[in-house]
């Protein structure tokens, strides 16, 4: 066999095993997508201590009327118009730590001057049409482009007195273009025992108060969620 030809055989011998690569790797499956799940709800839940007038992390005070806005709650703007809010609303101390309900990458931080603290933008690595927003954190640990774990540790919520904080947080997808009740997305292994964290919350709420009618219920998609989803702001 002349040289020629030899070194044209094995051009057209490489070519091919080299296209038989090719087609196996592109026939392998595409690695499972992960889905946007929640894991915990940010702060600790427990049991009214009626001496201490914590609950977990919550502070229970008279000064306010819910220790925890559901979502979808009803309250008054400005201008005395009903709006309804697409958040869970905590108040809780000023020493408990917030962490993170959800995988995902710190997007942004916002420095809110007006009220001087922070909100903060976890977009979701799985799903990145979710995002989880935090929002009145002071005491930042965390930086733009970190990578977060359920359960990191974020930050504390902004303080209104020496002993109480409040902080919102808020799940957002940008293709819906909706908020979601948290529990939409949680995981179903934490599911039940979690909607019974924010069930005896509300009852204890209203024990303290003496007003069962603080909270209706009734009318709830889950435990403290009025709708499953509704419009973002």
């Amino acid at each position: 066999m002349k040289k020629e030809n030899i070194i044209a055989y094995f051009i057209i011998v490489i070519q091919f095993l080299a296209l038989m690569r090719c087609d196996k790797d592109t026939n392998k499956p595409e690695p499972a997508k992960l889905p946007f799940v929640i894991e915990n709800l940010g702060v600790t839940f427990g049991d009214w201590d009626r001496e201490t007038n914590c609950a977990g992390d919550f502070y229970f005070n008279h000064d306010f009327q819910k220790v925890f806005s559901e979502f979808g709650a009803q309250v008054l703007d400005p201008d005395w118009n009903i709006k309804e809010l697409p958040t869970f609303d905590y108040v809780i101390r000023n020493d408990a730590f917030v962490f993170a309900i959800a995988e995902g990458e710190v997007a942004v931080i916002d420095t809110q001057r007006s009220s001087g603290d922070y909100e903060i933008s976890i977009r979701s690595l799985n799903d990145p049409s979710f995002s989880v927003y935090y929002d009145h954190l002071v005491n930042i640990r965390i930086s733009v482009g970190d990578k977060i774990q359920p359960g990191d540790t974020l930050g504390n919520a902004r303080p209104f007195t020496s002993e109480i904080g409040s902080l919102e947080i808020m799940v957002n997808n940008t293709d819906t273009k909706l908020s979601y009740c948290p529990f939409c997305f949680f995981n179903e292994d934490k599911l039940d025992d979690y909607t019974k964290k924010v069930s005896r919350l509300m009852r204890d709420w209203e024990e303290f108060k003496g007003d069962s009618t603080i909270y209706d219920e009734s009318e709830y998609v889950f435990p403290g969620c009025r709708y499953e989803s509704m419009l973002s702001y």
